[in-house]
């Protein structure tokens, strides 16, 4: 049952009991042995804990009835459509929230900023260092290669005076919540991301910003904290009395790299003898 705490979820104590060659009275007792009333109690508490982990099959599971009937796929495609427009009207508003607007003022002012992720989550990290990173003099991803064990070696040197954005969405990290504790310790300022205020991350926060994370299939959705941190970057850009020098240098740099229409229609005719 330890090993696999989801397919125990899933069976029932006879049925545990048939597939481990015990009996149920045996199930029971390594149930009460583990400290719960029963199996029952036992199956009660991991269902609780592994919500998230287990959200994502029940998913799977309920639009099943939905999928055939082409009115409703019609109607949740539409649903969707709608709320991310409305998320990007709100995007601009978030932008020059007070909060985020001080998130802004306290990473413009910070010695480094270091953006922690795992996981899914590390992908958004790494969007978040290549919005700021031109606009802050010291910010870097500490996840990546090398794993949990190179992250903390790369927020070892962090102190007062220093940032950690660590984001976190369902699956929760465990190793994100250490890392970001760790930070805090030794005096960096905790700016959390996360969907939730009970989160596992949200107790270690100095800071903390609420993403939405819900979504009717997939176990999280990553375009509320997509959006948290696109506002932090519009607002650190806004603040940074450099940023239109810093932009059209940025501009200057990648335009040869860059493809559209009419620059390779003009190229193609100046190559032509």
């Amino acid at each position: 049952m330890s090993n696999h705490p989801i397919r125990t979820l899933s069976h029932s104590a006879e049925e545990i009991a048939s597939l481990t060659g015990t009996s149920v009275a045996a199930i029971n007792r390594f149930a009460r042995a583990a400290g719960f009333d029963g199996f029952t109690h036992l199956k009660t508490v991991l269902g609780e804990e592994l919500q998230s982990t287990v959200e994502p099959l029940r998913k799977l599971e309920e639009p099943k009835t939905a999928r055939r009937s082409p009115k409703s796929k019609r109607s949740a495609s539409k649903a969707s459509a709608v709320s991310v427009a409305i998320d990007a009207e709100a995007l601009q508003r978030a932008a020059t929230a007070p909060q985020i607007q001080r998130v802004a003022g306290r990473v413009l002012k910070a010695r480094q900023v270091s953006v922690l992720g795992l996981g899914t989550s590390s992908y958004l990290a790494g969007y978040a260092a290549h919005l700021l990173m031109p606009y802050l003099p010291r910010v870097w991803t500490v996840s990546g290669e090398g794993g949990t064990e190179e992250a903390a070696r790369r927020l070892s040197r962090c102190e007062r005076g220093d940032v950690l954005i660590a984001i976190s969405l369902p699956r929760y990290s465990r190793d994100t919540v250490r890392l970001a504790d760790f930070a805090r310790d030794r005096g960096a300022h905790v700016i959390a991301i996360t969907d939730v205020s009970n989160a596992p991350l949200a107790e270690k926060a100095d800071t903390l910003l609420l993403a939405p994370g819900e979504h009717s299939i997939m176990p999280s959705s990553a375009l509320g904290a997509l959006a948290v941190i696109e506002a932090i970057a519009t607002a650190v850009m806004r603040l940074n009395p450099d940023a239109a020098r810093i932009a059209f240098e940025l501009s200057e740099l990648v335009v040869s790299h860059l493809t559209t229409r009419n620059h390779d229609s003009i190229s193609q005719k100046t190559e032509e003898p």
